[in-house]
């Protein structure tokens, strides 16, 4: 506001009657017509910033979920890629089936197709297509980032071979509808934030500034012009120190001074208007600034919103894909008298890994612990999860030594990890036990995890060998040892990953350990299975008491049928 805004400089002075009335109610209108132009003025300038800042926010988000979509495709690809390698592979329609139906659960998919290398159809699924008025501005905007495909190969050793392609198709419309929600719920929300910002902007200005102006314009509009030293301007209430309150001080020893010239009246007039052109500029950069704070607040905490929201989103996703890979515990009823499994993730998703089975007489149970926790553990979960299928359906179930070498080869390959200048070190621990009902014996070998046999009120502990799976430095042929167990009526068998024995608490802050483990159990095995899981697990908690949980937790208890 410049200063062609303000109250107009006093009219030079004129000799008037003792008897004259005060200042013409003209001036109080000039007040009125300022308070109104400051409000506008505010308004304009608040909305111009609301409407700049949401038109930034608008093209953030379509960039953000351009790139949402295509890294979700590519995720979700990479995570069923083994799958559809077996599947494609073994010229599998259920595999290949299983691929499709768990890619289609999103509802974004238009098409997934699995064909393996000669182009013959395994596998495919298809939705009618989205229902939207701008179907040409959908096609522009996302049908760069639809298509997406996946060579499948197969690796031994140093080679690979092309064994089908897995293609996905996102429908553009429907893509396009999720971003004019999200345009919607946006711009809806930001007019309302701009729309009070501004009325608190306007209130403000009003009670700080406006308002008091206003006052002390009443006062001065009441001055007897023939005597502008007998009616002082009272100082408005909280602005003693301030700008107005030095504008008053002027304003009143502008008017004692007006007895003695009308030069000096004209002097003090002048130092007025400067100082009310200076109170205006002071005004202008402060909000200015308030503005320009509050404006950088609210996008960072709509950036942090956003990150934490897409984070937990796609955990959350993940969760669903890890906990599918996981068997059915149903599919062992009729094999085993009793079996029960307690997993618990560090984070929604973890590193451990449980499967179980059955292959005729033999029921085949494993427990692995792998590299990490959170998502990159879930990751190698996917991988071993994998692998395993792989071994027990094409290499044998019979030996769990040979499981375990076997596992130990093809993580090593699959990771790359068995060059010397492997880029990662990931692996594994792994306990697997398998029950032949008809021999009586169970049969046990292990990678760094044990197995726990109670029997005849007694507690034995056997434990696995003293080397892990897949690591750089594991030897690619490395052999393990069978350890066989004889299955007496009602004997039960502990399975579970170092979660368990590393969680932190008890008075001194120590860890919950083997020792104490063994002597839970030990106490607990004579109850049924689903109770032990149950009080174990109430166990730790009381351990650990307020202390954070350090790693992911599995624990399987099985008591198969005796001869």
């Amino acid at each position: 506001m410049d200063s062609t805004d303000y109250p107009p400089r006093a009219p030079p002075p004129v000799t008037v009657p003792a008897s004259s009335s005060p200042l013409p109610i003209r001036h109080i209108g000039t007040f009125r017509g300022l308070s109104f132009k400051q409000a506008v003025a505010t308004l304009v300038i608040a909305l111009g910033l609301g409407a700049a800042s949401g038109f930034w926010d608008l093209s953030a988000d379509y960039q953000r979920m351009r790139r949402e979509v295509v890294e979700v495709a590519k995720a979700d690809l990479a995570l069923v890629r083994g799958t559809a390698v077996e599947a494609a592979y073994m010229l599998s329609h259920d595999l290949a089936g299983e691929v499709v139906s768990g890619l289609a659960l999103d509802p974004m998919v238009a098409e997934v197709r699995l064909t393996d290398n000669f182009g013959d159809l395994l596998g495919e699924t298809r939705r009618p297509p989205g229902v939207t008025a701008f179907p040409r501005l959908a096609e522009r905007l996302f049908g760069d980032v639809a298509q997406h495909s996946l060579m499948l190969q197969t690796r031994m050793k140093d080679s690979a071979s092309d064994v089908g392609k897995l293609e996905l198709r996102l429908d553009p419309a429907l893509l396009l509808g999720r971003y004019l929600d999200h345009v919607t719920a946006s711009a809806a929300s930001g007019a309302a934030r701009t729309v009070i910002l501004c009325l608190l902007v306007v209130a403000v200005f009003y009670g700080l500034i406006t308002k008091p102006l206003l006052k002390v314009g009443h006062a001065i509009a009441k001055v007897d012009p023939a005597r502008p030293g007998a009616s002082l301007i009272e100082l408005p209430h909280r602005h003693e120190g301030d700008e107005l309150g030095l504008l008053v001080s002027n304003v009143n020893a502008l008017l004692a001074e007006s007895q003695r010239g009308l030069d000096g009246r004209d002097t003090a007039e002048g130092a007025l208007a400067a100082l009310a052109r200076d109170l205006e500029l002071r005004v202008q950069e402060r909000t200015h600034e308030l503005e320009q704070q509050k404006a950088g607040v609210e996008r960072a905490n709509a950036e942090l919103e956003k990150a934490n929201r897409f984070i937990s989103d796609g955990i959350r996703y993940a969760s669903r894909i890890q906990t599918a890979l996981l068997p059915d515990t149903a599919a062992l009823e009729g094999a085993v008298d009793e079996f029960t499994v307690g997993w618990r993730p560090f984070d929604i998703v973890g590193g451990d890994y449980y499967w179980t089975g059955i292959f005729g007489d033999k029921t085949v149970v494993a427990v692995m612990d792998c590299t990490g926790h959170g998502v990159p553990g879930a990751f190698m979960t996917a991988v071993v999860s994998s692998i395993l299928a792989r071994i027990l359906h094409h290499h044998g179930h019979d030996d769990p030594a040979v499981i375990l070498a076997l596992l130990n080869f093809l993580v090593k390959s699959a990771l790359r990890q068995d060059r010397a200048d492997a880029p990662a070190d990931d692996g594994l621990d792994a306990a697997i036990c398998v029950f032949d009902r008809a021999r009586g014996v169970a049969t046990f070998a292990g990678a760094n995890l044990p197995l726990m046999v109670w029997s005849d009120d007694q507690m034995k502990v056997i434990r696995g060998d003293r080397r892990s799976l897949g690591y750089r430095d594991s030897p690619p042929d490395a052999t393990f040892a069978c350890h066989e167990v004889p299955i007496t009526p009602g004997a039960t068998f502990y399975l579970y990953t170092d979660g368990l024995i590393d969680q932190m608490g008890g008075p001194n802050h120590r860890l919950f350990g083997r020792r104490r483990l063994l002597e839970t159990l030990t106490g607990l095995g004579s109850l049924p299975l689903e109770l032990q899981k149950e009080r174990l697990f109430a166990t730790l908690d009381a351990w650990r008491g307020d202390q954070p949980c350090r790693d992911d937790m599995t624990f399987i208890a099985i008591r198969p049928k005796a001869r």
